[in-house]
C-alpha cells in the first residue's frame, strides 16, 4: 500500500499492541437472525448486491491475454468474461443467443479466438459479435445478425480488478467504487499477478457467517489456537473504512519487534496479512508475495458457495516454489475449512432451529460491523434507484 498509509497503521498498531487497546466500532449491533436464515431477505440480497452492486469478480491475470476467458455466476446469472483483441475485458451473458447454452464452462483460451456453442455450433468473436451459424444461415436469413451478438453486462477493469455488475445497463465508474482502494491495489502491484489455483467450496452455512469470520481476528485465540493463534495476535485490530470498503492488517507476533526498529525498516507485509474487503461480497487478501481472492454467495439462505482464486506475485520460478504456493494455497484451504466453516455451519443450525433471535457484534468486532452496515446500506440505496431510476 501507499507509504504513508503503512507506516500510519504499523504505529496505530504498536499504540495498541502497548496500550492493551484496539479499534473499536462506535456501538454494538444487533443482527436479526433472519438476515442469516430468511429467503425473503436472501433475495433482497441477490437482486441488490449480487446483481445489481459491481463484485469484485476476477483479476487481470485471470485474463492474461487475448482470448482467454473464465465463466462464473453471480447472483444466479451465468456470465463468461473474455480478453478481447483489443486488450479489453467484456462481460457477456453466457448464453448462445441462438437456444440459450452456455458458451463456455471454467477458463481457457478461445480456440482460433472465437467462442463456439457446443449445441449447435453457433460462433461469436471476442468482442461478442456473431461470426457464424454453421448449418443454419439459410433457416436465420430473417434475421438481423447485428441483434443476435453476445449480450454485454457492465465491466471495468482497474488496478489489477475486474469489476462486473450481473444486471442493468449503466457502466461502472471503478474508480469511484474503489476509491482510495484503488491506490492500495497499484502499491501492491495487483496489476502484474499471476493466477496460480483455484477452488471452489460449498457449505451449509449463509455467505456472511463465511465471510464474517475474515472480519475479526477476536476468535484467533481460541478457534485457532492451535494453528493461528501461535503465529498471530488475536488483537489490535486497526481498520480503515474505504467507503463501502475496509482495509485491515491482520497482524503476526512479529511486529511487536519494530518497535525497535527505524521507521525506515518497516514494512508491514512483512509482519502482516493485509486484507481488504471488497463490498458486497469479496475479500482480497495479500501476503509478501502472493494473493487470495475469495468470493462468497448463497443460492440457499443456509448454503454458501466459497470461489477461492489464489496468484503469485511473479511467475513460479521452479517446482520448489511450486510446492511451497502449493503449501500456502492448502493452509489457508485448510484452516478455513476444518475451524471457520464449520463452525459458521453449526451456527447456522442453531438459526435454522430458531435458537437464537438475534446475533449481537461487540464494539471489537469493528470489521463485522462495518460490514453489514454496509450491506443495508447498499440494499437501501439500490432499491431507491430501482424505484426512481431519474
Amino acid at each position: 500500500m501507499e507509504r504513508t498509509a503503512e507506516l500510519s497503521l504499523i504505529r496505530r498498531m504498536l499504540a495498541h499492541l502497548a496500550a492493551g487497546t484496539t479499534d473499536e466500532a462506535p456501538a454494538p449491533l444487533r443482527i436479526p437472525a433472519a438476515h442469516h436464515a430468511d429467503p425473503v431477505h436472501l433475495e433482497r440480497e441477490r437482486r441488490h448486491l449480487f446483481r445489481g452492486a459491481p463484485i469484485a469478480a476476477a483479476l487481470s491475470a485471470d485474463l492474461p491475454e487475448p482470448g482467454r476467458f473464465l465463466a462464473l455466476e453471480l447472483g444466479g446469472v451465468p456470465l463468461l468474461l473474455v480478453r478481447g483483441a483489443d486488450g479489453r475485458v467484456r462481460a457477456f451473458a453466457n448464453a448462445c443467443r441462438h437456444r440459450g447454452a452456455p458458451l463456455a464452462e471454467g477458463a481457457g483460451l478461445a480456440a482460433g479466438g472465437r467462442l463456439r456453442c457446443p449445441f449447435h455450433a453457433w460462433t461469436y468473436d471476442l468482442e461478442g459479435a456473431l461470426a457464424a451459424i454453421p448449418l443454419g444461415e439459410a433457416g436465420h436469413a430473417a434475421c438481423d445478425r447485428e441483434q443476435l451478438g453476445l449480450r454485454l453486462r457492465p465491466c471495468s477493469e482497474a488496478n489489477g480488478l475486474i469489476l462486473v455488475r450481473a444486471e442493468g445497463d449503466a457502466p461502472i465508474d471503478a474508480a469511484d467504487w474503489l476509491g482510495a482502494v484503488a491506490t492500495d491495489l497499484d502499491a501492491l502491484g495487483l496489476v502484474g499477478f499471476h493466477f496460480f489455483d483455484a477452488r471452489t467450496t460449498s457449505w451449509n452455512a449463509n455467505w456472511k457467517l463465511l465471510l464474517e469470520t475474515f472480519l475479526e481476528s477476536l476468535h484467533v485465540f481460541s478457534l485457532h489456537r492451535e494453528t493461528v493463534h501461535p503465529h498471530y495476535f488475536s488483537l489490535p485490530m486497526v481498520a480503515d473504512p474505504i467507503g463501502p470498503h475496509l482495509r485491515f492488517p491482520v497482524a503476526r507476533r512479529s511486529l511487536a519487534g519494530l518497535r525497535d526498529e527505524p521507521e525506515r525498516a518497516w514494512r508491514l507485509v512483512d509482519h502482516a496479512t493485509v486484507q481488504w474487503y471488497l463490498a458486497p461480497n469479496a475479500l482480497l487478501s495479500a501476503t509478501r508475495d502472493y494473493a487470495l481472492l475469495w468470493r462468497f454467495e448463497s443460492p440457499e439462505p443456509n448454503r454458501a458457495r466459497v470461489e477461492t482464486r489464489f496468484y503469485t506475485a511473479r511467475p513460479v520460478a521452479d517446482e520448489r516454489e511450486r510446492k511451497r504456493f502449493d503449501d500456502a494455497f492448502a493452509l489457508q484451504l485448510r484452516v478455513t475449512g476444518a475451524e471457520d466453516f464449520p463452525m459458521q455451519e453449526k451456527i447456522q443450525r442453531g438459526l435454522d432451529a430458531g435458537a437464537a433471535a438475534e446475533l449481537v457484534v461487540g464494539t471489537t468486532e469493528i470489521g463485522v460491523v462495518h460490514f453489514h452496515e454496509t450491506l443495508a446500506g447498499l440494499i437501501a440505496s439500490d432499491a431507491r434507484l430501482q424505484r426512481d431510476p431519474a
